[in-house]
């Protein structure tokens, strides 16, 4: 397609850099799009074509340079700022994407439609005031739109209105009745009894023919939540088994290429790397570690009910430092080249970005928390990088970890969890790298142990808040209070308060345990 605002030599490049981006020709393409842009850098398409180029070709730096230049170009069309804010959300670009949205004035010119994923942009990097305000906005606009209820049902969740997000997620129901997604959300936070639930529904839609894996997980995990909370275990054992094996389809596993990168990191990170001196920061990062479900949501909700500290929840933000210093994308927290490449990172640059990266989250405070649970994979890195940080490692008894990661349906960070043989052997992974932590780290992790948090929270509060650097105050075991986000599969549940009645949940399970129960045992874990 010509383009009006192209010399002809212009036009013939980007007609050129089209044929190589098809054809996956990708170092032409770049090549392509780079001539354009040195001539012309308004022309925003170039810049976006480039920083894609520059993605496939695992230029992380290049193409993260091309967005940011993106991102100066002025008066371009609502869809095109759209394709630049979803590229800066890539690179975990939150202070640069937000002003973006403040500078372009994009979300008041989005349809309602591409608004709800401007908002998802938002709400997944943890800014869900700013999210709820725009989804309100889109709902006003078109009360009929089912993403939009379920987004609001969402963000309602996190804030603790719990019985105004049930209305939003049934309103969205309404709208769209096969919406699977919404159930698997709906099955955790509505309260399901005998006279009110959705079974009948829920088996009917799994009936289906031609469901996607994406369907049947979510619908296998909502009808597992609600024969659970109805005392059907046995039925909630096939629902769950049927959606474990659709996430299997959507989330292949593979144990070796994570043990291996578990290995490469006990190599790199060994007894013999030192930390360097503190970065001198008003803010100080808690890192806040362990499995999934072992219970750091509460642990940050205790935190955050510390004045001087900021929760920011789950974030990728130091895993893109790393990232940027190894050039190289990744698809979740690491992986072998990024690994490979460490001992050539400038550490304390690392730190500087992620402290750089995360003020926007820390909003000022003297603390800030980082609850992204699979860290505990990148201690060594992170301590090297941040020798000021607080190293908080949440730990849960074996078995009661495992089944609570078995039920959950996670989004791409535990995918080890859809089959009791795999989970076992990751926990057992998990185990012998904390183990290697603590040897090469000493006095760093500080362990924290769920049932004696919830046993006796006030002592645990006030060792940990001594451990971090601040005095304990009451109102940080008040985490049922209304204030806060928490944007996470605990959401519903933390609101409670503080639950000493959690443990031995697979004991209503145990006779279809044994493959996992067995393999713990093994492992010397029960």
């Amino acid at each position: 397609m010509s383009n009006p605002t192209l010399s002809n030599k212009q036009q013939a490049l980007w007609q050129q850099g089209q044929r190589h981006t098809q054809h996956q020709q990708w170092r032409q393409a770049a090549a392509s799009y780079e001539a354009i842009v040195e001539h012309d850098r308004s022309f925003l398409p170039a810049w976006l074509e480039l920083s894609t180029a520059k993605e496939k070709l695992d230029a992380y730096r290049e193409s993260l340079r091309a967005v940011l230049a993106a991102a100066k170009v002025d008066g371009v069309p609502p869809m095109a700022g759209l394709a630049v804010a979803r590229r800066l959300r890539r690179f975990e670009a939150l202070p640069e994407l937000q002003a973006y949205i403040e500078r372009t004035g994009l979300a008041m010119k989005l349809s309602p439609e591409k608004l709800i994923d401007l908002a998802s942009f938002f709400a997944s990097a943890g800014d869900h005031e700013k999210t709820l305000i725009w989804i309100e906005h889109a709902l006003k606009l078109r009360p009929d739109l089912a993403e939009a209820h379920n987004m609001h049902g969402l963000v309602l969740m996190f804030a603790g209105r719990s019985e105004e997000s049930v209305a939003a997620f049934e309103r969205a129901l309404n709208i769209r009745p096969t919406f699977a997604a919404v159930y698997s959300v709906l099955s955790r936070v509505a309260r399901n009894t005998p006279e009110r639930n959705r079974i009948d529904a829920l088996r009917k839609l799994l009936a289906q023919p031609n469901l996607t894996a994406k369907d049947e997980g979510h619908l296998g995990y909502a009808l597992h939540n609600e024969l659970h909370d109805l005392g059907d275990y046995d039925g909630a054992w096939e629902a769950m088994t049927r959606a474990c094996r659709a996430r299997r389809v959507e989330q292949p596993y593979d144990h070796a290429q994570t043990m291996a990168v578990f290995d490469a990191l006990r190599s790199a990170y060994d007894a013999g790397f030192s930390c360097g001196e503190p970065i001198e920061d008003p803010m100080t990062p808690i890192f806040i570690v362990g499995m999934h479900r072992s219970g750091t949501t509460l642990l940050e909700r205790i935190l955050s009910g510390h004045p001087d500290v900021a929760d920011a929840g789950e974030t990728y933000t130091f895993p893109a430092q790393l990232r940027h210093a190894a050039d190289h994308f990744c698809r979740g927290i690491v992986d072998a080249p990024i690994v490979e490449r460490s001992r050539g990172f400038d550490h304390s640059a690392i730190g500087k970005g992620f402290l750089d990266a995360m003020r926007t989250r820390g909003r000022g405070r003297p603390f800030v928390t980082e609850k992204q649970n699979p860290n505990f994979i990148l201690l060594g890195p992170i301590a090297k990088a941040l020798p000021q940080a607080r190293l908080l490692h949440m730990r849960r008894d074996p078995a009661d970890t495992c089944f609570s990661n078995l039920r959950t349906l996670f989004t791409t960070e535990a995918s080890y969890s859809y089959d009791q043989l795999e989970m076992a052997d990751y926990y057992k992974a998990y185990r012998d790298l904390m183990d290697h932590w603590r040897e090469v780290l000493p006095g760093r992790v500080f362990d924290i142990d769920y049932d004696a948090m919830v046993s006796e929270p006030e002592m645990q509060a006030r060792r940990i808040a001594a451990h971090c650097g601040f005095d304990f105050r009451p109102d940080m075991l008040e985490v049922g209070r209304g204030s806060g986000m928490v944007a996470t599969a605990s959401s519903n549940q933390v609101r409670k308060g503080i639950l000493t009645n959690r443990g031995g949940l697979w004991r209503a399970y145990e006779r279809h345990l044994g493959p996992m129960l067995d393999r713990l045992s093994t492992h010397g874990l029960l």
